[in-house]
């Protein structure tokens, strides 16, 4: 395995780890109704998709597209790779914390920027903006680079000169087989159907039982 492809899903696991506390906060319902509609949400989806997932991606097509197109991962798209990730880190750190500190400051999300009539707290939150905009140009670097080692993995790395074998999991002779019937799909399709009619049965009940949908009419004068 390449260092780089250690590194960088490494590198995602443990900014998950502030990604699921934040998803804590926006699980909790008194908690949520102070952040819902502020950039502390946009930061957190940063966290986890931008950061985590995206790094777990980078990682997997540095050990796959040198399977698939037999060619050489040589130390320097290694090293560049590292560079990658750690600036991929770095950009995503400005953008993602400073999302969530402005958030807590009531920068809401889903507008256009605005000083709400110059309202003092409104105005400390372009100073944040310009740190996330740093944070983006840095990004965007990252991304140059990805593709940079993208395409180099594709056409201009030179050939492997043996076959590249994709790596294929071998049962240990000593292992216990499972049951049989965990070996049936009839079993899983079963478990599946039974567990959406505990999750939907009762609200699906509860919208037929109070039909038809919409709120108590009311007056506005």
């Amino acid at each position: 395995m390449y260092i780089c492809v250690f590194f960088t899903a490494v590198m995602g696991m443990i900014i998950f780890i502030p990604a699921g506390a934040g998803g804590i906060i926006n699980a909790s319902y008194q908690l949520n109704q102070m952040v819902h509609n502020t950039w502390f949400v946009t930061g957190h989806f940063h966290l986890t998709i931008a950061s985590t997932v995206l790094l777990t991606f980078f990682a997997i097509s540095y050990w796959l597209i040198p399977v698939l197109t037999g060619r050489v991962f040589t130390k320097q798209l290694n090293r560049l790779a590292i560079v990658q990730a750690v600036l991929w880190a770095i950009g995503m750190f400005l953008m993602a914390v400073i999302m969530h500190i402005v958030g807590l400051l009531g920068a809401p999300r889903r507008t256009s920027y605005s000083t709400y009539g110059g309202h003092e707290l409104a105005v400390t939150w372009l100073s944040y903006n310009q740190v996330i905009a740093l944070g983006g140009v840095i990004l965007f670097v990252a991304i140059v680079l990805v593709l940079y080692i993208w395409f180099n993995l594709l056409f201009l790395a030179p050939k492997s000169e043996k076959t590249i074998e994709y790596p294929i999991g071998v049962v240990n002779e000593q292992a216990e087989h499972p049951p049989r019937i965990l070996e049936r799909w009839s079993f899983w399709i079963g478990v599946s159907i039974a567990l959406s009619v505990i999750a939907y049965a009762i609200p699906i009940y509860q919208l037929i039982m109070h039909a038809p949908l919409g709120s108590l009419p009311y007056r506005t004068w």
